[in-house]
Formats: structure tokens, C-alpha cells, sequence
């Protein structure tokens, strides 16, 4: 006698209903689908007992034809496809015709539909004592009530999770599909109370404030373009709320909600140097590609997808999101000027994303009229005279400069107060030209020699000198603003290694638009003949070449200049100021100054906060004033 046994169609439908229904939520996600594809433009869902008890969904949708409800609970009966090459640019949401049927198996399943063409209504019961069909009367759409899930199969009641817990689970589902259909009225209720309400009025952002509410909403910045057949609209954080997990990524592709590896890394990626690291961006996502270039058939919650040019999809959303981040509009903490018209740099244009590559393009800064000099610090002991209102009263007669620091000063830099600058008998100074416009800020100190303390007229900010010193460096490299070149008299061979070394020089042409001149110097060296000025010590030479080179070789979907970009990081932090090392008053004013002149920036090429506020308020109210 044989061991296969055939198992009857119910024993079936309960294996395969734990594909389908794996927990409350899952259902109502089947449901809600159901009713979008049916057309309803208003759509309710009520829970009670966290979905244990009783959900309901209720549409304004086409309704169930008579003649089609005795098939409804079957396994694979859909009117979404009719064969197999249907599944091949897929449109709506459900297709399997799996749903239902699972449902009906784990619980008492009531449905009652009205077709538009039909003049009555159609009532289906289906529980441990079978299947029931009578007539009715109610409204065109469909109501589907699931009361006791799992009434059947007490195994998997014990794996459910607390009312609380499924309840809300459902209610993120509801969620997730207000959003991917703001056309569409949606309202939740659970234990009687109204978690939600959309308008259906088709737009975005109010089905956003509805869902997630104002605080949320009000940290969003509008992402929309198209590249490459991909199309990117949607919102993400700003880079000042992001949040200590993903929970807050949702991502839709074609109306689907979907959970993408490469969407995410897309997403990330664009933030890598706005956040710092373990923070994540938050973003409502809608990506759009031809269908047929998608496969949704990939899992049973059908939460997976399968792109045809996963590399198409990730360059689509890291460049609009990445422009969106380059010319939002931010809060200016520092004012460049006292006056009313604050001169501010132009934020730049959007992205041109023509070219294969792609690269990044910002427009030139505007003509200001005033001459940059190159200020470079006495090689002996300085002996200063400090004046009163000094900005740092720690510097002494003992402190020695680096002489192979390099720094770009503006002409406008000035002093914050109206004492005399500072003058240095050991070598004469050239002497920095006084604005017509006297800054809005002024330097008042700096602690541990790491932060920079600057009062405006209704903050107090704190500046890490390092990491603020780093990122405006880094801006001026990557966007060749403001790019001085600095001869070496002799130049500096590298030894790098044979593959390191050729891709440098097929680089070269790049690497010198950075400031580097490289020449062939034998096998696996180089010779260095320029450096930006911006890098006064040449110590960290080898391991910033070693550094481009890594990560010019590194294929992992960026285009080549935002690879080139990266090495960059190593650059600015090579030539920045150091934390716990003295620098002079100058300097600091210096940084500020960049800063004003870049009020956008907030954090260091690695995603590192450098700029704190104290509103002035605040520390009034501290001390009761």
C-alpha cells in the first residue's frame, strides 16, 4: 500500500492559508487590495480585539456579480488574470485568487456585495457548518466581515502577539495603502476609536499629514524627477529629523507597497554625508517602471520585488534624492551680515543628470569683488599682543605654529569686535581687508580647543572646528570652488603598487581637476607635482592617493565622480583643523566666516553633526529671566 496520500480541498486550504494569513494584518492587507482593485473610491476598515475578534472592510467598489460569488472561496479563482502570460505586467494589486480562500479557512468569513448592474444584493456565509448564500439588500460595494481567526487552528492563535500589538500591525497596513492611493478615502477604526481619515483628494501630502500627523510632515522635502524610465516622486526627511531606525521608510513601486533592498541603499546612500552613521532617513517613496521590467511574484505577502536593471532604479532615486538635499531650502543658523539683506551662496541648481556618468554640477559663486589671499603663518615663536576683548585668553607666548599649515583666507574675514588686530613681531602679517558690511556673529570663544562658541543676535552656537573646518573644505574641493593649486618645488614620488598606481593615472585628468598633478614615476609610483592648497601637510599624501585609488576601483553602482567625491572626505580631514590642538583667533574666525558663506551645511562629509543652537531664550529662561 502506498504512503502518498491526496489531501482533501480543506486540509489544503489550511496549509496554504498560513502562506497567505500569517497574523490579522495580514488579511486586512488582502482585503484592502481586494477593494482598491475594484474601484472604491471610499474605503473603511474596523477591528476589534487587535483583528481577533472581528475585521471588517467595507468599499464603495463594483461589487461581486451574482453569478461569480459561489466561486469566490476557491483557490486560484481571480478575475485579475486569466493565464499565465497575464502575470507579466501586472497591474492590480492582487492576481493570485488566494486571499479569500485563506481567509474562509481560518475563520467565519460573512461577505455581502451588490454589483452596479444588479438591483439586489448577495449575502455569503462560510464557517464550520459550510457555505450559506441568500439574497440582501444594501448599497453597490462589498462589506467582508473575518470574525475568530484561527478558530480552526488553536496552534496558531498561541503565536499571535498582544491585542495592542496586532491592532496596530493592522492599522500600519491601512496606513501603508492610504498612502499608496491618496485618490482614495480611507478610515480606520479599531476597539471603536478612529485611528485615521483620509480626504481622497489625490494629493500626497495631505494623506501624509493625515497618516502619520503634523510633526512628521512638516520635517518632508518633496523629491520628483525622471531618469533613465524611472520615475521618483515622493517625500524624504530633512536631514536634521532623521531617526534611529528604517520603520519610517515606506516605498511603493507601481502603487505596490514593497520592501527593496536597492530602494533603501539608493535612499541611504544620497543621506551617507548629511547623517551621522546608525541614524536613518525617513521618506514616503513612489517609484514607477514599466511593469513588465518588475516581477511581484516573488513572495506570497508580496512584499518582494524583482527589478529587470537594479542599477537603473538605485542611480534614479540616489540622484533625486540627492538633489533634493542640495538645493532645499534650510533655516540659516549663522547670518553672514548684520544687515537686513543677509548675503547668502546661491544653493545650487538642479542636477543634470544627462550623461552617463552623470556628475555633479554647481553653478560658479557670484563675483563678491573681493580678492582671496593666501595667509601663511610665521615659521618662528610668535610673540603677540593680546588685546582686551580677545577671543581666546588660553593662548600664550608658548604656543608655536606649524609653518607647513596652509590656509585660504577671505579678504573679508574680520575681526568681531573693534579692537585693533593682533599684531606678530616675530614676522610681519599681511593685513586682511575690512568689509563695508560688519558680520552678524561674533566669535566669543572656544573650550577644549575643539568647539568654537558664536554669539548671534538670538543664539549661541557651538562649532565643532574639526568637522565644521572639514566639510567647507570638502565643498570647495568637490565643486572646485574657490580652488587654489599649490607647486611642489620638488616633486613627491608615491609608491602605491602596480594596480593602485595605473588607476590613478587613468584618472589623472580627474585627479587634476582636484588639485593633483600626477606623472608616471616607475612601476607602481607616482609623482606628485601639484596638491590643492587647501593640504599644508604632505605626511598623509600616500594614504590620500592610497584612498583614491580604492575607491576609484569600487564598482558599487555610484557613478565615477561621486566615487571620486568620497576620496575627497580623506582630503578635507587631512587639511582641517585638528580638535585638542591650539590654532589661532584667526582661524576660528575663518571657519565661521566659510560657514556663514554656506549656512546650509550642518553636518562633516562622514555624516557627523558639527553646529549646535542655544537660542538665546532658552538660557534667559535657565537662569529665571
Amino acid at each position: 500500500m502506498g504512503i502518498i496520500n491526496v489531501l482533501d480541498a480543506q486540509t489544503a486550504n489550511l496549509i496554504a492559508a498560513g502562506e497567505v494569513v500569517e497574523r490579522p494584518s495580514s488579511a486586512a492587507k488582502e482585503l484592502l487590495e481586494n477593494s482598491i482593485d475594484a474601484g472604491a473610491k471610499n474605503i473603511s476598515l474596523e477591528i476589534k480585539n487587535g483583528g481577533r475578534a472581528l475585521l471588517r472592510v467595507i468599499d464603495d467598489g463594483s461589487g461581486f456579480l451574482r453569478e461569480d460569488i459561489p466561486k469566490a472561496l476557491l483557490r486560484h479563482a481571480t478575475s485579475k488574470i486569466e493565464c499565465g502570460d497575464d502575470i507579466n505586467g501586472i497591474r492590480s494589486l492582487g492576481f493570485r485568487g488566494e486571499a479569500l480562500a485563506a481567509i474562509g479557512s481560518v475563520s467565519r468569513l460573512e461577505i455581502i456585495t451588490k454589483h452596479r448592474s444588479e438591483e439586489i444584493g448577495t449575502r455569503l456565509t462560510s464557517d464550520e457548518n459550510g457555505i450559506v448564500m441568500e439574497d440582501v439588500g444594501c448599497p453597490d460595494g462589498t462589506s467582508i466581515t473575518m470574525r475568530d481567526i484561527f478558530y480552526n487552528t488553536p496552534a496558531r492563535q498561541k503565536f499571535l502577539k498582544k491585542d495592542g500589538t496586532e491592532g496596530a500591525s493592522c492599522v500600519a497596513a491601512a496606513e501603508r495603502l492610504a498612502l499608496s492611493h491618496p485618490e482614495i478615502s480611507f478610515t480606520v477604526i479599531s476597539d471603536g476609536e478612529r485611528k485615521f481619515q483620509t480626504a481622497g483628494d489625490g494629493e500626497l501630502f495631505p494623506a501624509i499629514y493625515s497618516v502619520f500627523g503634523r510633526e512628521f510632515a512638516k520635517t518632508l522635502i518633496k523629491v520628483e524627477y525622471e531618469l533613465l524610465g524611472v520615475s521618483v516622486i515622493g517625500y524624504v526627511s530633512k536631514p536634521d529629523s532623521v531617526r534611529g531606525s528604517r520603520a519610517m521608510q515606506t516605498v511603493f513601486v507601481n502603487g505596490r507597497y514593497v520592501k527593496s533592498k536597492t530602494v533603501q541603499a539608493a535612499l541611504e546612500e544620497a543621506f551617507r554625508s548629511y547623517i551621522p552613521r546608525g541614524k536613518f532617513p525617513a521618506c514616503v517613496l513612489f517609484v514607477s517602471l514599466m511593469p513588465e521590467l518588475t516581477d511581484v511574484n516573488v513572495h506570497p505577502a508580496k512584499t518582494e520585488i524583482k527589478f529587470a536593471s537594479e542599477r537603473d532604479v538605485f542611480r534614479a532615486v540616489y540622484y533625486v534624492v540627492k538633489n533634493a538635499l542640495e538645493t532645499a531650502p534650510d533655516e540659516t543658523l549663522l547670518p553672514l551680515t548684520s544687515s537686513e539683506e543677509q548675503i547668502t551662496e546661491n544653493k545650487p541648481s538642479a542636477i543634470d543628470f544627462a550623461s552617463e556618468e552623470i556628475p555633479f554640477t554647481a553653478p560658479q559663486p557670484k563675483e563678491s569683488g573681493i580678492k582671496e589671499i593666501e595667509f601663511f603663518p610665521p615659521e618662528s615663536k610668535a610673540e603677540r599682543e593680546v588685546p582686551k576683548d580677545s577671543f581666546r585668553a588660553d593662548i600664550g607666548e608658548d604656543d608655536i605654529f606649524d609653518s607647513q599649515s596652509v590656509f585660504t583666507f577671505s579678504d573679508s574675514a574680520q575681526r568681531s569686535d573693534a579692537s585693533e588686530p593682533e599684531t606678530v613681531e616675530a614676522a610681519p602679517v599681511q593685513a586682511t581687508l575690512v568689509p563695508d558690511t560688519k558680520p552678524a556673529w561674533r566669535v566669543i570663544g572656544q573650550a577644549y580647543d575643539s568647539y568654537i562658541f558664536v554669539e548671534t543676535e538670538e543664539n549661541v552656537l557651538i562649532i565643532d572646528k574639526h568637522a565644521a573646518h572639514e566639510r567647507v573644505l570638502y565643498e570647495k574641493l568637490a565643486k572646485n570652488k574657490e580652488l587654489h593649486i599649490q607647486e611642489l618645488l620638488a616633486g613627491v614620488p608615491v609608491t602605491l603598487g602596480r594596480e593602485q598606481a595605473a588607476i590613478l593615472l587613468e584618472n589623472a585628468d580627474f585627479l587634476e581637476e582636484k588639485g593633483f598633478k600626477l606623472e608616471e614615476f616607475g612601476e607602481g609610483t607616482v609623482i606628485v607635482r601639484t596638491v590643492p592648497s587647501t593640504l599644508g601637510n604632505l605626511k598623509g599624501l600616500n594614504s590620500i592617493l592610497e584612498d583614491f585609488a580604492r575607491t576609484l576601483a569600487d564598482g558599487n553602482g555610484l557613478s565615477f565622480a561621486e566615487r571620486c567625491d568620497r576620496a575627497l572626505y580623506t582630503v578635507a580631514c587631512k587639511a582641517a583643523l585638528k580638535a585638542r590642538v591650539k590654532n589661532r583667533p584667526e582661524d576660528d574666525e575663518n571657519v565661521v566666516m566659510m560657514l556663514a558663506e554656506n549656512p546650509h551645511l550642518r553636518y562633516c562629509p562622514h555624516g557627523r553633526p558639527f553646529i549646535k543652537k542655544l537660542p538665546k531664550r532658552e538660557i534667559e529662561k535657565y537662569f529665571d529671566r
